[in-house]
């Protein structure tokens, strides 16, 4: 088995990649990687926070919800697919679209932070103070929280993902897909069925602590494929590859975390 056999699918582009570099100014590097990553968070961040000020002013005027909300969110997920599927199948491609791909996930989280809490804490429109600021605040600060303990594990080797567990968490990953789909599918002949992400209750919050956890561990596989990508000497276009995955786990984190939090200021 490959030492970059990765059952994480942002991160499996790698093991596509077996002719590596030998020469150093080439290969992937440890350092490279933190500044693509942090080039590609500071693009999702700026064009977030871009989106989520248009939408509070336009809430905040009492206009409601602007007409381009809906769209835009559902062409940040299209295009965020069709943007991951060129990467997956070129991955010398990554260091021009990667950036392109953040800004899309800046779009989708800078709406889904307006959106996601006022839909367990409603603001009627023309409310001048958002309250649910301080909820993004708490929750951007825990994704950095939960991924640097995430990355002190694997660091000091308290934290490794076997080939057994990948498959655990694989299997998890596609349930949860799986279920999604089935809620939007059925949602739309009017099947109700519980929806875990929607439910404020016991069971709705442990749902969404489960899912950050699948999140959480997911961020190992990123750190542990992108660290062996290095060890094998992979392509200096590999470190947008290994930021981008991270990049998609971080998001997905943050927005789980933010979920939960809303479902609990709703029950206070």
């Amino acid at each position: 088995m490959s030492i970059l056999q990765s059952r994480n699918p942002a991160m499996s582009v790698l093991q596509t990649e077996q002719a590596f570099g030998t020469e150093k100014a080439s290969v992937m590097t440890i350092g490279g990687t933190v500044t693509a990553t942090s080039i590609l968070l500071s693009i999702v961040a700026v064009v977030g926070i871009l989106v989520w000020q248009n939408l509070n002013a336009t809430w905040a005027m009492g206009n409601g919800m602007p007409g381009w909300a809906m769209p835009v969110m559902i062409g940040t997920l299209v295009g965020g697919i069709v943007v991951s599927l060129v990467i997956y199948r070129k991955p010398t491609l990554a260091p021009i679209i990667a950036p392109i791909h953040a800004a899309l996930e800046g779009a989708f989280v800078g709406l889904a932070t307006f959106v996601i809490p006022m839909q367990f804490i409603p603001i009627e429109p023309g409310t001048t103070t958002n309250p649910t600021v301080m909820l993004a605040i708490q929750a951007a600060v825990a994704t950095f929280g939960v991924a640097g303990a995430m990355l002190f594990g694997y660091a000091t080797g308290i934290l490794r993902v076997g080939p057994l567990f990948q498959k655990i968490m694989m299997t998890a990953l596609m349930g949860l897909v799986f279920y999604v789909l089935a809620l939007f599918i059925l949602g739309l002949f009017g099947v109700q069925i519980w929806n875990g992400f929607a439910d404020t209750g016991p069971m709705g919050i442990g749902f969404s602590v489960l899912v950050i956890g699948l999140a959480s561990m997911f961020l190992i596989l990123d750190f542990q494929y992108i660290d062996e990508g290095v060890k094998a000497g992979a392509p200096k276009y590999m470190e947008w590859v290994g930021a981008w995955g991270l990049m998609i786990t971080l998001v997905w984190l943050y927005i789980e975390i933010l979920r939960l939090l809303a479902k609990m200021r709703s029950n206070d």
